[in-house]
């Protein structure tokens, strides 16, 4: 994780702010759509080229990338606005990489096994949106489905029952900080792929990687009893507990359980259930403001430590809670509730700069920006904006393969990473991936580089409104 340099000074915000608020009423579809239309043009402009090497600025990481197409995957679906759709092509083409499993070359060194599941969960809500897929994308094994269905066969083959009784761990790449640390968002990204998986596809061999999983994440008490959920623990034995809470780790869960409550019947549906009211509730207890209903991020936002990765936490939260109210709706009325006053907490601090309508990343101190600005507090400006058009239009709709699902099936896709024994792990049957050595022809390659390049020719003006540096 690394600090980002894009806070203003609190002098330099009573400077500058300005009465420009973004209006919103929530119970207008018009509102929501020209509310979420400004924070989505912002995030754009100042944040977002598909075409460049990240796609994000450099105090960004490469997940984040990832997230924001999920982002944009979500305007698309909330508002009919499709202002974005071909720029999300393009940086899903780049993410994809030429061995079509979510490892890129360019970020062979930076991917761990979270970064990969962002992706992979961006894939997965294309899928149940049936965001458009190009003819040139599935022409190469690039289809939302596939690719979603080759990195849950990666990550299963990365499951680690050498130390802790199982898992994810964090990191891919053996040498990087973190390969000792298994994480909550890794394995909680890895169930809520599962889950999603077993009710899109129907197939029970998803929904026993996600009994696997959560099931795992219970008996190390990154899940407690209580649904505390802790941050990760360390190997061998999982027993070093880092006990942080952070919004998105609570989200995968949720989404996960929600997923599995869809997906199952009779005695199964009553433990999901269960399991799901447990995180809900947890969720609500933790990070809702009593005084004022807003979302906060306890470990950070009241000290302004939250780094790059941090801001953006809440919006994780907030896409996962708006998929939990429609896959088990009889959270609706109490997930809806907490999204629209918090949709109108976020809007009134849009008053930032540039522009004087840049989003701030607290929600609990009233109708003014508190001069954080980036990455992180648009996207969860916008995906609170926008998860409100639920409960005033018909839209945002989540399918599955017999209800409208379009996306090509492919379970036994492999990927084209190089697999190896680490040396690293000299008694254990645990591999990893070599990323930058791909099994892939050079007529494969080449048809990539040649589609990527005639998707972006055909953006024409409407690329204008991305920063090009």
């Amino acid at each position: 994780m690394r600090l980002s340099n894009s806070y203003l000074s609190i002098p330099a915000v009573l400077l500058l702010q300005t009465a420009r608020a973004i209006e919103l009423d929530i119970n207008s579809y018009s509102s929501i759509k020209t509310a979420a239309a400004q924070v989505a043009k912002d995030l754009a402009d100042e944040f977002w080229d598909p075409r460049s090497y990240s796609g994000v600025p450099s105090t960004y990481f490469w997940w984040q990338h990832g997230a924001l197409l999920g982002a944009y995957v979500d305007y698309w679906a909330m508002t009919g606005d499709d202002t974005y759709n071909d720029n999300v092509t393009v940086g899903w083409l780049k993410g994809v990489g030429p061995g079509l499993d979510l490892l890129p070359q360019e970020h062979s060194f930076d991917i761990g096994n979270d970064d990969q599941g962002f992706w992979s969960i961006m894939s997965m809500d294309a899928v149940e949106r049936v965001f458009p897929e190009t003819e040139a994308q599935k022409q190469i094994g690039a289809g939302f489905l596939e690719i979603t269905q080759t990195v849950h066969n990666t990550q299963a083959d990365r499951w680690d029952n050498e130390t802790c009784g199982g898992g994810l761990r964090w990191q891919i790449v053996t040498v990087k900080n973190g390969y000792n640390y298994k994480n909550t968002i890794s394995n909680g990204l890895y169930f809520q792929q599962s889950a999603r998986l077993a009710r899109y596809t129907g197939n029970k061999t998803y929904a026993e990687a996600a009994e696997m999983s959560y099931e795992w994440m219970r008996k190390t008490k990154l899940i407690q009893d209580d649904f505390w959920i802790n941050d990760g623990a360390d190997i061998p034995d999982c027993k070093a507990i880092t006990s942080k809470r952070w919004t998105y780790n609570y989200g995968t869960i949720l989404a996960g359980c929600a997923a599995m409550y869809n997906f199952t019947e009779g005695s199964k549906r009553a433990y999901w259930k269960e399991q799901l009211d447990g995180v809900l509730n947890s969720t609500y207890a933790t990070f809702v403001d009593r005084d004022t209903g807003a979302i906060k991020e306890i470990q950070c936002q009241e000290t302004d430590t939250c780094n790059a990765d941090q801001r953006s936490f809440k919006a994780y939260l907030i896409r996962w809670m708006g998929y939990t109210a429609q896959v088990a709706p009889y959270t609706y009325s109490s997930i809806m509730q907490t999204i629209r006053k918090n949709a109108e907490l976020a809007a009134a601090t849009c008053t930032g700069q540039p522009g004087g309508t840049a989003c701030g990343l607290k929600w609990n101190v009233g109708p003014q920006w508190d001069g954080k600005h980036g990455l992180g507090e648009q996207i969860s400006a916008m995906e609170v904006i926008q998860n409100t058009a639920p409960s005033v239009a018909p839209v945002g709709y989540l399918f599955n393969k017999d209800n409208g699902g379009k996306s090509k099936s492919n379970p036994g896709g492999q990927g084209g990473t190089k697999r190896v024994k680490s040396p690293f792990d000299t008694k254990s049957t645990y591999y990893r991936y070599v990323l930058p050595n791909y099994n892939i022809t050079g007529a494969d390659r080449a048809g990539a580089a040649i589609i990527t390049l005639l998707v972006i020719a055909g953006l024409g003006g409407i690329m204008a409104f991305v920063t090009t540096g």
